[in-house]
């Protein structure tokens, strides 16, 4: 099952010191959305704070309540300094990987790296009533609103393959051009449209993703690096988790721990 790791409140000791990040499951939207998540104001101060995102693959509906926004995006790579102006409130639905192209029937390419607003892609979210209402209240708007959208769907090859991949031991990219019996011109189409990012990026990902989750367990000690699988060696490991957190793993089970 793949479910991805957004971890800024041990990544950022200002961040975890003025906001309140949490997420809760999405049973409700028939394995369309991962999760739900808020984020919210700890103090009344005025100032700005830097958000990590991981590359997670994924594409959110995120709400500012702050900038009155409400709209579609995704990154391809983490992104280390998304600027926040505090205080502010912010819902999230996080969309699985291939989510977005299958609901909407657009490219992933129109909200990866990019902000696109939720009325260009459904006329019928009402936001001035949604941004008139209470936080919890917009936030029970919000999740109706994403159970409405996905009732009755069910999710198809694209929007499952995340899972896939995080279940095997490792992939490369000759066998995951066998799993899904395309070429590889074919899926690198195929991943852009419904992904957008390609497949080397996104077997990256699911790397990544796998060994976070890992290294985030309560029980994980230094000595267990060496059996995380899907690396080359130590040192791909290392280079490959700084590039995508900034940290090395053993500073991440050091920041978990403390």
């Amino acid at each position: 099952m793949y479910y991805p790791l957004q971890i800024p409140y041990l990544l950022n000791r200002t961040f975890s010191q003025h906001v309140t990040y949490t997420e809760t499951a999405a049973p409700e939207c028939g394995g369309f959305v991962l999760c739900f998540w808020t984020m919210q104001p700890v103090t009344s101060c005025e100032l700005t704070v830097q958000n990590i995102i991981a590359a997670d693959g994924c594409i959110d509906l995120v709400a500012n309540f702050k900038e009155q926004k409400i709209g579609f995006a995704g990154m391809s790579r983490t992104n280390f300094h998304f600027d926040m102006e505090m205080p502010a409130h912010f819902i999230g639905a996080r969309l699985a990987p291939g989510a977005f192209s299958q609901l909407t029937g657009l490219s992933a390419t129109d909200a990866m790296d990019t902000f696109l607003p939720v009325k260009t892609v459904y006329e019928d979210f009402d936001e001035a009533l949604f941004f008139s209402l209470p936080f919890d209240k917009a936030n029970a708007y919000f999740k109706q609103f994403a159970a409405e959208k996905t009732k009755r769907k069910k999710p198809d090859v694209f929007t499952t393959l995340f899972h896939t991949l995080s279940d095997q031991e490792c992939f490369a990219t000759k066998e995951l051009y066998a799993l899904l019996h395309f070429s590889p011109r074919q899926c690198q189409r195929l991943f852009i449209k419904h992904f957008g990012i390609g497949p080397k990026m996104a077997l990256s990902i699911v790397r990544f993703q796998k060994c976070l989750e890992i290294l985030t367990s309560p029980h994980i000690s230094p000595a267990d690096l060496v059996n995380i699988t899907g690396y080359y060696d130590q040192p791909h490991l290392i280079k490959d988790f700084k590039r995508n957190l900034g940290i090395t793993p053993l500073e991440l089970i050091r920041s978990y721990q403390a």
